[in-house]
């Protein structure tokens, strides 16, 4: 599909468009220099004509991660993106999401909003199967979005749809998405894994197993997932087309992959400088306080870009004294940041000011309350209310070396203004099922996304990263309402409001923003890492 002119689009569409563009346009300062990819050539679809004939025979990359996934079932994993840097690998999305503000085609290759802002009509492209042989067409797309909205699943990323009332199936290829309210960000759901077609004779077959035996209809089909936790995945000989998505326009190069866990760090990177794996990258894979150890280390280079997301702690409202904002801002001066970034972080990271990461920049509010480091304000905090002998809570967090390190950090801050935390750490897949409980004061957690709408995602009462337990009905009304405000001014104020809010109650320890990281050996090449942190098995080739 070929972008309209503007001067041809209608109101809500100009909007749609100008509302993608902005938020890509902010970015320019944070990306310049930093190694992300360039932009894409235009919307068309590229002929096969135009990409290489075939896959390097035998060619296979084992690509070494830090965290084990949920599952690769879209619809029942918590949003991990551990989980996602597989699925994008094995599933299509209907339209594509670029950096710089374009959408581009995917299993949908033309779409038409309409001037209400209501409904998206949606061609589909034709003669494309499911990796198990089932055809993708309309009805496909409608069953998959029942699925995702059914009660019974209770889908922890059903958010990502908006306000969805009803998939129309208009002929064979043509589907319609029909919204309740105009919804803004309607592309950013589309644009992932969460929300891509899904092959529903698989999930009959394999039921509530359907997570470890996915069915897409992307360029990677899945082999098998090993007691190891190794998943397999091997080229889809049948996805002979290409999104301009990508930087490159080809058919898959790479043969085989193999995602290896390797839980501890030192031998993570011992197998990556003894040649036993190719690629380190994903979730928590490449330890930031060597990058640059890696940067220098013959036979391997490295990839980095800034994140766009922020690392921070829920305080647990149900949980005392987190419930009294004195406390949650004790916490928040008494954690010295520059300590975690220079000691922990070597230095690759920057304070986080804002639940809204800073690279969001045309809706980030840079005047609200901060807590700079002050030992003796958080104790004066922490007197007045009524906690001068202090407290012992326990903190929540994830699995991974890093984290450990940043929990110890954190620890000993807060036992120098008189408050015990206990760490208790778990894979981030078992620590969502633990958040939400009374057990835990805090929760670690981060995230890297698209759009601002990450907020609701992660304020929002009732969210499905709702691990602080607010309980602010005007808040809550906020998050709802910048999700259906055309205006991109009058978005723009409602966020800010959110942000002020946010920092105002306290509502979360805000941490870090850093980067994303991988390292790989010479001879892979094409691998770049996108806006929220995964690599392309598409663009990747080996020389020899």
């Amino acid at each position: 599909m070929v972008q309209k002119p503007r001067e041809e689009m209608h109101e809500f569409e100009r909007k749609v468009y100008d509302y993608t563009r902005d938020w890509a346009l902010s970015r320019r300062s944070l990306l310049k220099g930093a190694g992300a990819a360039g932009a894409a050539a235009g919307l068309a679809t590229v002929a096969p004509a135009a990409r290489r004939a075939s896959a390097q025979a035998g060619t296979s990359l084992k690509i070494a991660r830090g965290q084990v996934s949920d599952t690769l079932d879209p619809q029942s994993t918590s949003g991990l993106l551990v989980s996602h840097e597989v699925m994008w690998q094995i599933y299509d999305s209907l339209i594509y999401l670029h950096e710089d503000g374009t959408i581009h085609p995917g299993l949908a290759t033309e779409w038409v909003i309409a001037e209400d802002g209501l409904t998206v009509t949606y061609t589909l492209r034709e003669g494309v199967n499911f990796h198990d042989g089932t055809p993708f067409n309309a009805q496909a797309v409608a069953d998959t979005v029942a699925r995702h909205q059914d009660p019974a699943l209770a889908s922890p990323t059903v958010s990502y749809l908006g306000p969805l009332t009803e998939v129309r199936v208009d002929d064979e290829y043509t589907v319609t998405y029909v919204y309740s309210e105009p919804f803004v960000p309607m592309f950013v759901g589309l644009g992932y894994s969460y929300c891509a077609p899904i092959s529903m004779a698989a999930v009959e077959q394999f039921g509530d197993q359907y997570g470890r035996n996915p069915v897409g209809t992307g360029p990677y089909k899945f082999v098998e997932w090993t007691a190891d936790d190794t998943i397999v995945l091997e080229i889809n000989p049948e996805h002979t087309w290409s999104t301009t998505f990508y930087e490159t326009q080809q058919a898959p190069m790479v043969e085989r992959a193999e995602f290896v866990v390797i839980p501890e760090d030192a031998t993570r990177l011992a197998a990556l400088e003894a040649g036993e794996i190719d690629v380190i990258a994903g979730t928590d894979a490449v330890p930031l306080d060597k990058v640059n150890a890696l940067s220098n280390t013959p036979g391997l280079k490295v990839y980095q870009r800034p994140m766009v997301g922020v690392y921070y702690a829920y305080f647990n409202q149900l949980v005392e004294p987190f419930n009294d904002v004195r406390v949650r801002q004790a916490i928040q001066h008494a954690v010295d940041l520059e300590s975690i970034i220079g000691l922990v972080l070597d230095g690759l990271g920057e304070p986080a000011t804002s639940a809204l990461a800073s690279a969001f920049a045309s809706t980030y509010n840079p005047d609200i309350p901060q807590y700079p480091y002050d030992p003796e304000a958080a104790k004066a905090l922490l007197d007045d209310a009524g906690l001068t002998d202090g407290f012992e809570f326990t903190y929540l967090n994830i699995a991974a070396p890093v984290y450990q390190r940043v929990a110890e950090v954190i620890q000993e801050n807060l036992s120098a203004v008189g408050i015990t935390m206990n760490v208790e750490s778990y894979p981030v897949g078992e620590l969502i099922a633990k958040a939400n409980t009374d057990e835990f004061g805090m929760t670690f957690f981060y995230y890297t996304y698209s759009d601002p709408d990450i907020l609701h995602l992660i304020l929002r009462t009732g969210g499905p990263f709702d691990f602080g337990n607010h309980g602010d009905a005007e808040l809550d009304g906020w998050l709802d309402e910048q999700r259906v405000t055309v205006d991109v001014d009058a978005r723009k104020e409602i966020l800010f409001n959110i942000q002020q809010r946010s920092n105002e109650n306290a509502l979360i320890l805000l941490l870090w923003e850093g980067i994303y990281a991988a390292a790989m050996q010479e001879n892979v090449q094409g691998l770049a890492i996108d806006l929220v942190g995964f690599i392309h098995l598409q663009e990747l080739s080996v020389t020899e």
